[in-house]
């Protein structure tokens, strides 16, 4: 329920006007607000002392990037941000409906299509958060609200001010609320980050309180509800029988023998399920589109491994304008085909060859310099490392992985990949690898001084090419050189979440190819994109067309119908009455251009020069009439021809 504004409660926060007060906890306050638009959203604004500490605002800065990444599937949609605002504040979708616990005390325990509802809806809201490296941490009935009866989840992808190895703030404050915290939150001596299992034990607490109107653990008082949760198995006999024992698993104490939220799918979505009751279709809908989004596990198996779900960005095959579900940009019919499944959430993606100016860029600075000449050479010319980014700066999660081949000028050259960059563009913090003729070694930048993690000595041949990977986990990384792992060391750092990959030297020159930096920790997922070396004609996002450089960004991508998105995704937003919405892969690819390509355009007369089946261009033009913009989107849709793994013809798409 909302309350009246206090007399010191902002009345604009950005370019928000504030309405009302939703809430107020120990992150902050959240306020009913209006866009210019005059849209109703919900602005979560941190206290203004959190806004002070540099460590907390670059948490918020990281979590808030990865919110983003989290599709709307049963969860109240990420709008907007501003981490660099004086207090920081996060937009999200705002949810007009009860929560899970206000209807639980007015109707009672819910039974049937309600309750499996609810237990579909909340692990669809977490396969979806896990999918973008999002772990909610306080998942509980007053975060679950009703849409239309559809359930949303709400309140993630806020920075808790806290050290990530511990839940306390303070020795008497315990972040959270309890009766959901799963047996390793309430470990002191824990030193384990909050992964996605804790979610998936809440999960179970959640659908129990839904299905009973309690909690599986709780007790007269804090102590002990806290020592059941350690202790006694959970009180679930109420539920459904197929529902229980679903449940029973979530609860369970070892965090790896927890099913992930795509499992708790599977099992729930399975056709023929004994007693579970039909779902209505949009929630069905979106629910699998969510089965298909989680790609986190809760850890190391100790039962047999599970069926792996198949989650790489559809980029990642040769994606042609004939596949159904929106790609080729016809409009929807009056009897429109089964709606297919939108892209897999991963995370992004990067395959650079390195051999020209694109995704990594030239730079000068007065530590070196990064220049192309046989691949990206970086030289280091001061006693610091030179440090190239990629112009995008793309932000990935905490789990990531990067492949590069590397040649070392000399045998005082080292070759430095930095990963979770934060701040300057060369002069970031970060985790930085180096590899060096007779060392490898892991370590934390901070403002150009570093504190050495691991190392050992490893002798690494000058002048020949070697393959240098870099598999980053929540808490740990692991080097190979040449497909031999050779160095592990832990990552601790609190303000180094997610961010930026990196390339560079120090003591010397190093020449990078073939970089190929992925989300997640499987080298091979998303797989390699075969017209990388073959033929293709796939629509995509175009960043950047350099015909004088000879190089070209594609990220491939769909451009569906705002209405058929809705009905993909079971979501009802502006987004609907768009004329299409664009969906990208993630995966971002520099191709270069071949000698005499073709730049086809729509602009010189619409009606003549549009495809009516794929609304591309067709009419040639010069390159310099083709990158002429007026009012287009950027990055601008375009139909790609490939062959041989070379840009042969670009076509730009009509949207309007």
């Amino acid at each position: 329920m909302a309350d009246p504004l206090r007399p010191t409660d902002p009345r604009s926060i950005g370019r928000y006007r504030t309405l009302r007060r939703l809430g107020a906890g120990g992150m902050g306050s959240v306020y009913l607000a209006e866009d210019p638009a005059g849209r109703l959203v919900a602005v979560k604004v941190i206290r203004p002392e959190y806004a002070h500490e540099p460590e907390y605002r670059a948490r918020f800065r990281s979590e808030v990037n990865r919110a983003r990444e989290v599709p709307p599937f049963c969860t109240a949609e990420v709008l907007d941000a501003d981490p660099d605002h004086e207090t920081p504040y996060l937009v999200v979708e705002y949810v007009d409906g009860p929560s899970l616990d206000e209807v639980v005390a007015d109707q009672g325990p819910l039974a049937g299509g309600s309750l499996h509802g609810v237990a579909v809806g909340v692990a669809a809201a977490l396969a979806a958060i896990h999918g973008a490296g999002v772990v909610h941490r306080d998942l509980k009935p007053r975060n679950v609200l009703f849409a239309l009866g559809t359930p949303k989840v709400i309140d993630f992808g806020i920075a808790r001010p806290l050290d990530p190895t511990s839940f306390h703030t303070r020795a008497d404050q315990v972040v959270g609320t309890l009766a959901y915290m799963a047996p390793e939150r309430l470990d002191v001596e824990t030193d384990r980050l909050p992964t996605p299992a804790v979610d998936v034990f809440a999960w179970g607490a959640v659908v129990t309180f839904a299905g009973t109107g309690r909690t599986p653990f709780g007790g007269d008082s804090p102590a002990v509800t806290a020592a059941r949760i350690l202790t006694q198995p959970p009180r679930v006999g109420d539920l459904p029988p197929y529902l229980a024992e679903l449940v029973a698993a979530a609860l369970e104490k070892e965090p790896e023998n927890r099913p992930t939220a795509p499992e708790l799918l599977d099992r729930l979505l399975v056709t023929g399920a004994p007693s579970a009751p039909p779902l209505p279709v949009e929630l069905q809908r979106s629910a699998e589109a969510a089965q298909q989004s989680g790609r986190f596990d809760t850890g190391p198996r100790k039962r047999p491994a599970r069926r792996r779900l198949a989650v790489f960005a559809a980029a990642a095959a040769v994606v042609s304008v004939a596949v159904a579900g929106g790609i080729s940009l016809r409009p929807t019919s009056s009897e429109p085909a089964p709606p297919a499944a939108p892209t897999a959430v991963t995370g992004p993606a990067v395959f650079d060859a390195l051999q020209t100016d694109s995704l990594f860029t030239t730079a000068k600075t007065q530590d070196g310099r990064c220049a192309y000449a046989g691949g990206l050479r970086v030289t280091a010319t001061s006693d610091n490392a030179m440090m190239c980014g990629e112009y995008q700066r793309i932000v990935f999660p905490p789990s990531q992985n990067v492949s590069v081949r590397a040649v070392l000028g000399d045998g005082k050259s080292c070759a430095v990949v930095g990963f979770r960059a934060e701040g300057e563009e060369f002069f970031p913090d970060a985790y930085q690898v180096a590899v060096c003729p007779t060392r490898v070694s892991l370590a934390a930048s901070f403002d150009g001084d570093e504190s050495p993690i691991a190392g050992l000595p490893r002798a690494t041949s000058s002048g020949t090419e070697h393959l240098i990977q870099v598999v980053v986990g929540e808490r740990e990384a692991t080097v190979s050189i040449d497909g031999e792992a050779v160095l592990t060391g832990p990552l601790d750092e609190p303000s180094l979440v997610s961010g930026r990959v990196l390339l560079g030297a120090s003591g010397g020159t190093v020449t990078y190819t073939d970089a190929q930096l992925r989300s997640g920790t499987d080298p091979a997922t998303p797989r390699t994109p075969e017209f990388l070396t073959g033929d293709a004609e796939l629509v995509a996002a175009m960043h950047m067309v350099y015909d004088k450089g000879r190089v070209a960004i594609a990220e491939p991508a769909e451009y569906p119908t705002g209405a058929e998105y809705c009905r993909r995704v079971a979501l009802n937003s502006p987004k609907c009455d768009s004329k299409y919405v664009p969906v990208g892969s993630g995966l971002q690819v520099s191709l270069p251009i071949a000698a005499r390509p073709k730049y086809l355009d729509f602009r010189p007369n619409q009606r003549k020069c549009t495809d009516p089946a794929t609304l591309a261009g067709t009419c040639q033009v010069s390159f310099s009439d083709f990158s002429t913009v007026y009012d287009e989107p950027s990055p601008f849709p375009a139909l790609v021809t490939i062959r041989g793994g070379k840009v042969t013809a670009v076509a730009r798409i009509n949207l309007h």
